[in-house]
């Protein structure tokens, strides 16, 4: 059997799974949520979403416009209801992401070898301190344009 499956054929075993009441666990490629998850390392176990996410759900969804399948943590509601995703290693926000898109949730995930669920308080301090670095990453980057590219 192959190590990767097609898009299409991942979803298609996440939904077996969940219409048995199982979860899935599965070893995301990638580096836009590092440092939490290491692309290759690290496990991640979804289980559907249970109603709209909060703020800080870290969620599997497919991005309309490709098709591709993402991984990133929900930071907040668009004007219009929609909600904002983006990856830990990201300084950019994805807009527009609606509840339809949305296929699972992380409840758990592997870190190192250490099993870390989100109400883990060192994770949730871990969150807020990952929010305050990439607030500070944006600031950053909007300076520096704002020096050395006037025009």
């Amino acid at each position: 059997m192959a190590d990767r499956l097609s898009f299409d054929d991942f979803v298609v075993v996440m939904n077996e799974c969940f219409d048995r009441g199982q979860e899935l666990t599965f070893t995301p490629t990638g580096t836009s949520m590092l440092p939490m998850l290491y692309g290759r390392e690290d496990t991640v176990t979804f289980s559907p979403p249970d109603g709209r996410l909060k703020k800080y759900d870290v969620a599997f969804y497919r991005r309309r416009r490709t098709n591709q399948l993402v991984l990133h943590r929900m930071i907040g509601f668009d004007k219009n209801g929609g909600y904002i995703f983006s990856g830990d290693n990201q300084y950019y926000y994805e807009y527009g992401v609606r509840d339809d898109d949305v296929l699972a949730v992380v409840t758990s995930f592997t870190q190192r070898g250490r099993k870390v669920v989100p109400a883990d308080r060192r994770y949730r301090f871990y969150i807020r301190r990952m929010m305050l670095k990439k607030r500070l990453r944006i600031f950053a980057v909007k300076l520096y344009r704002f020096v050395f590219h006037k025009k």
